[in-house]
């Protein structure tokens, strides 16, 4: 299997200049792209390589775009798209979304088994837990959702060059005030513990973002 060996981040004064006044290099795009068929290459065709920052693909099915790094917080990795929309990630887990016709912001998640903090992998098999989420943009706060975590199988993903033997887990909810049954899909390398891909929900209408790792980040 062939590795990914992450180079080091550029300076952060340099990163904060690409990404704060929404002038990212080439070949980062807007967020608004994702909604309209373009040419962004699919995550297999990029050299992940030469790319100046991490980043992500970020897929809604009409299009797609790369999203940089912008920053880190607790833990939380702020993805900004040149549009300055922004997709906020923790272990790979989709948290927040700013600048999208519909955005989503998860608040907590109660009843994980014992020393875990994020469902996939540690809450696979283990019974139910509750996600407790916001939307803001249509005034809804505290949302709940039933949901639980199983493995469904195993498949390769590739990434570039680069291709990672990954265990894939659906993540099942139900959120009963609003008669929304969902499932996210996630892509975990036990090796690396990360989240290579996943295909995660925003909204009913929005449908499933799909978020492809191309260049990891080094959380502190």
């Amino acid at each position: 299997m062939s590795r990914f060996h992450p180079l080091l981040l550029l300076p952060a004064l340099l990163l904060a200049g690409c990404t704060d006044k929404g002038d990212l290099p080439a070949p980062f795009d807007t967020l608004q792209a994702v909604f309209f068929r373009n040419s962004v290459p699919s995550a297999d065709e990029i050299d992940v390589d030469k790319l100046p920052v991490s980043a992500i693909l970020v897929e809604f099915g009409r299009g797609s775009a790369r999203v940089a790094l912008a920053e880190t917080r607790d833990g939380t990795l702020i993805w900004r798209a040149r549009d300055r929309a922004e997709i906020h990630t923790r272990q790979g887990i989709l948290v927040r979304t700013v600048g999208l016709p519909d955005n989503l912001r998860i608040v907590r998640f109660d009843g994980l088994p014992a020393g875990v903090s994020a469902p996939v992998p540690g809450a696979a098999g283990a019974g139910g837990y509750v996600r407790l989420f916001d939307m803001p943009s249509r005034g809804l706060y505290d949302i709940r959702a039933d949901c639980a975590v199983e493995e469904v199988g195993q498949e390769k993903v590739t990434v570039g060059k680069y291709s990672f033997d990954t265990d894939v887990y659906d993540e099942s909810c139900t959120v009963e005030s609003m008669r929304w049954e969902f499932t996210n899909r996630y892509w975990y390398e036990p090796e690396s513990k990360r989240i290579w891909r996943s295909r995660q929900r925003v909204s009913p209408e929005l449908g499933a973002m799909e978020i492809t790792l191309l260049r990891p980040a080094q959380i502190p």
